[in-house]
């Protein structure tokens, strides 16, 4: 059975436990969902670090010069021995040899794309803009950053052994719109085998559900 997407992000596995109907929405059915402004500003700090050209925010670029970067920004996490997928971004498609996770006969590619993340995976940094200040215990129990680590474990056998989350922190103008504070917040932080083991049964478990759901949906 396909699934919409040849491999599983983090992002769809946390919209399909959160709600298998929007994840239809979204990834079956191809409907633009609502986002919500601090998102939207994320991604466009995001972008701008991508790219590495000013994002036309001098506020939010003078914050993106100030945060700590490894020499990869915002790219997938690779393996030699993992599986060829077709991945699209910025109206490009690309051809990755990703991670996959062993599920009996089958295998799960998985697709993680850290801010920053050293050359030999050891090291990565995971960038968070948003009104509400986080907390050592958020990054703590970051799912995304327990995802990263198990996807880099699958390419090299190895946890890595500096992960940090970096908040950079933003509040709404008379007007509405966001911008920086100044205030940048940092949050290292570890994962372990155990850690590991009960996100890949949580990956095992959202691939069974999107399969069976691509099947109740599309048959």
């Amino acid at each position: 059975m396909l699934t919409p997407k040849p491999y599983l992000s983090f992002s769809q596995m946390a919209l399909f436990e959160m709600s298998p109907e929007k994840y239809a929405e979204q990834y079956i059915y191809n409907q633009k969902q609502r986002i919500s402004r601090n998102m939207a500003y994320g991604s466009q700090l995001a972008d701008s670090l991508e790219i590495k050209e000013a994002s036309g925010d001098p506020l939010l670029d003078l914050m993106a010069s100030r945060l700590p970067k490894f020499k990869l920004m915002d790219k997938p996490i690779l393996d030699s021995k993992g599986i060829e997928v077709e991945f699209k971004r910025h109206g490009k498609t690309h051809t990755i040899t990703i991670p996959a996770l062993s599920n009996g006969k089958d295998h799960i590619p998985l697709l993680a794309i850290p801010d920053s993340v050293k050359n030999d995976y050891s090291a990565f940094y995971e960038y968070k803009s948003s009104v509400r200040k986080w907390t050592q215990k958020m990054a703590d129990d970051s799912g995304q950053i327990t995802f990263y680590t198990t996807t880099i474990w699958l390419a090299t056998n190895k946890i890595p052994i500096d992960i940090e989350l970096v908040n950079v922190e933003t509040t709404y103008q008379e007007d509405g719109r966001l911008t920086v504070t100044g205030n940048m917040f940092r949050f290292p932080t570890k994962r372990t085998m155990t850690d590991i083991i009960k996100m890949t049964s949580r990956i095992r478990n959202a691939w069974a559900g999107i399969k069976e759901l691509c099947q109740k949906e599309l048959f």
